[in-house]
């Protein structure tokens, strides 16, 4: 005899950008993928600080959807200018 139990599964249903809050998954592939874990179509930032820092031990993770990478990018690019010229 077959015994069946219920195993709950967490999978990843949605990934949102975390500076303009929209969705970086479309529609089909929400339908189509039960599981987004492996969806690799945006931007992910991790920061991690060593020991020492004055951030020692603090971690740091955020997604964005492309414009809003390509916005970050152009920031850290103007920065990177202020920086050189000074």
């Amino acid at each position: 005899m077959k015994e069946h139990s219920v195993q709950v599964t967490r999978v990843v249903s949605d990934i949102t950008c975390d500076i303009c809050g929209q969705s970086v998954v479309n529609e089909a592939q929400k339908n189509n993928m039960a599981n987004l874990d492996s969806f690799a179509e945006y931007a992910r930032l991790v920061a991690e600080f060593g020991y020492g820092s004055k951030r020692d031990g603090e971690k740091f993770q955020f997604d964005f959807c492309e414009g809003c990478f390509e916005d970050l990018l152009s920031k850290i690019n103007k920065l990177k200018a202020v920086k050189k010229a000074k």
